[in-house]
């Protein structure tokens, strides 16, 4: 399998496969195909092997579904998928980067992220369905300044 994976922002075409990965990487698919246009995708051989979302709210991005092929792991995808996210987001008002991570808070570290209590969160992150339907999870909730 080639190594390099090439970035694009997501279409509506992509969703199926975006699906089947989240899936396989036992993420929610919930609301994607309202926030198509958030998602960045890496392809390679003609498939999506990673993704990651950027859902705006207000002055704030949540940070969803960062995923990645089992088999392409470790290979920089999600770090590349990850940094395109932070970079348009920058080029935009949005002054805030959060999310929701039950398994990989020092992963997040490395941008700048830190922990927080969800309920300190900016207001309108919190609105967001991946906060409302995190409500029932153990997942810890990390905040980063963009500005």
């Amino acid at each position: 399998m080639a190594t390099h994976a090439h970035l694009r922002s997501a279409s509506q075409a992509d969703l199926p496969q975006i699906a089947v990965l989240l899936e396989q990487c036992r993420l929610t698919r919930e609301g994607i195909t309202k926030i198509v246009d958030s998602f960045h995708v890496a392809h390679c051989d003609g498939r999506i092997i990673g993704c990651a979302a950027a859902e705006r709210h207000g002055e704030s991005i949540v940070i969803r579904s960062v995923a990645v092929e089992p088999a392409c792991r470790d290979r920089g995808v999600a770090t590349r998928l990850v940094d395109a996210l932070l970079m348009r987001a920058r080029g935009t008002e949005v002054r805030h980067a959060v999310l929701l991570s039950a398994s990989a808070p020092a992963y997040f570290a490395r941008w700048g992220f830190s922990l927080i209590p969800a309920d300190k969160a900016p207001s309108d992150a919190r609105a967001s369905s991946e906060f409302q339907d995190a409500a029932q999870t153990s997942a810890l909730c990390m905040h980063c300044e963009l500005r």
